[in-house]
């Protein structure tokens, strides 16, 4: 199969069988072996067609007379696919956009669904000058979410939360494609060395403005060439991200309990924290996730971490008083991660944002019955959504009088912020949305 197919065939995975995009892709490239001008063109096709989603379907949707969910996933994404080279691609010929995408309908569909896409992306080209996005004075709603490519549903709350600015500065963050972020493994490197070594190797790296373990990757290079990630001095993890382990703040000798942990990139940075002699659990309610933790854990050479299957929403039935810090990164919407995520941000609900609380409340009153006397306890999502939130904390507060809310800043300094809370928002952060609480009991 040419790159053109191979993007198809991932994209028929990601949006027909739900498939994970990274995952899709990563497999792709390793499985294809391709060259360093080809991977860039894969990605290129499959990362900005889904990107670029809702305004590709608004396109089709004034070319054709069928409702999206009417035509074959197979067409679906062949058309998507050539849009996206004609609109969205400058170096591609209008040409070979039309005639490979024919190729396709005919190789993997029929003689009829290639006329249909033939036809389809004919008139696009010729009917182009009516594909232009509404001006913002007009429809302000439509045009940041055609331009910035993010559902309707979600503009509306984030214009009545923030108002059109900070909202258009929101999108515009999400539009982005973010730099590959390292934690460099602290117990058997620096960040300075591996800094060192990288910019030697002549790859654009430099650290992590607030996060002390992190390094930032700029440019097109392909994570499958850094040998830092290879042997474990590195693990691919976001800024905001690191910044929760600090936070919780192991200290040897203690039992840490990470009780929503999967894949493992917390629990293997509060193991390096907090020393071989801080034993560290990974629990998660799917089995299969947590061979995950392990395998991180493993090739970091972390001895120190141990998976544990449980449900968190039934944990401290178990656990009770067991634990010295416990950290509940939360299921949560993901609204703060949504340019990392690009097919999720198309599956993302509003009934998300109502069903998500009653999950965290359960999860956060288990949990927090693990936690000893005079024992840490830290609350995390990676959403902007604040019913998910500071409301999820505070309610809990009320509940709990033995518990009190500590200064999360006091642990690790984020600029601009106070405390108690973390919250980062993108527009004012620069960084993924993130939310942080930090709570003692008391002892």
């Amino acid at each position: 199969m040419n790159v053109r197919e191979i993007a198809f065939q991932s994209l028929l995975t990601i949006c027909r069988d739900e498939g994970y995009s990274n995952i899709v892709v990563s497999k792709a490239i390793q499985a294809h072996k391709f060259s360093d001008r080809d991977r860039r063109f894969y990605t290129e096709l499959v990362y900005g067609t889904l990107r670029c989603l809702n305004y590709l379907d608004w396109i089709i949707s004034q070319l054709s007379t069928r409702k999206l969910n009417k035509l074959d996933p197979v067409c679906l994404a062949i058309v998507r696919l050539g849009l996206y080279q004609i609109f969205g691609m400058d170096k591609v010929p209008e040409s070979a956009a039309c005639n490979e995408s024919v190729k396709m309908a005919t190789k993997f569909g029929n003689k009829g669904m290639a006329k249909f896409v033939n036809a389809m992306l004919r008139n696009s080209i010729r009917n182009r000058h009516a594909f232009v996005i509404p001006d913002k004075e007009k429809d302000l709603e439509t045009y940041l979410a055609l331009t910035y490519h993010q559902q309707d549903w979600l503009i509306r709350r984030w214009l009545k939360d923030y108002g059109p600015e900070e909202t258009e500065k929101l999108c515009q963050y999400f539009d982005t494609i973010p730099p590959l972020c390292l934690r460099v493994n602290t117990t058997v490197t620096s960040r300075d060395e591996l800094l060192k070594e990288l910019v030697e190797q002549g790859i654009q790296a430099r650290p992590t403005t607030v996060s002390p373990d992190g390094i930032y990757i700029d440019g097109h290079l392909g994570i499958h060439e850094l040998e830092c990630l290879k042997d474990g001095r590195a693990i691919i993890q976001d800024e905001p991200s690191q910044l929760v382990a600090h936070i919780v703040d192991p200290q040897p000798h203690e039992l840490v309990l990470d009780v929503c942990a999967a894949p493992g990139g917390k629990t293997t940075h509060l193991a390096a924290l907090g020393g071989p002699s801080c034993i560290v659990y990974g629990g998660d309610i799917h089995e299969h996730k947590l061979k995950l933790i392990d395998y991180n854990a493993q090739k970091l050479g972390l001895k120190n971490v141990r998976t544990l299957f449980q449900n968190a929403c039934t944990i401290g039935q178990k656990y009770g008083g067991r634990a010295d810090r416990v950290l509940i990164d939360a299921p949560c919407s993901g609204l703060g991660v949504l340019r990392h995520k690009i097919d999720l941000r198309w599956r993302k609900q509003l009934s998300d944002l109502r069903t998500l609380p009653a999950l965290q409340r359960r999860i956060l009153e288990s949990a927090s019955q693990c936690v000893k006397p005079g024992g840490v306890l830290v609350y995390s999502t990676c959403t902007l959504n604040d019913d998910e939130n500071s409301r999820i904390v505070t309610e809990f507060l009320k509940k709990h009088p033995e518990f009190h809310v500590e200064n999360a800043v006091e642990k690790l300094a984020v600029p601009g912020h106070e405390g108690p809370f973390i919250q980062l928002l993108p527009h004012r952060d620069g960084m993924d949305g993130f939310f942080i609480a930090r709570m003692k009991k008391e002892s």
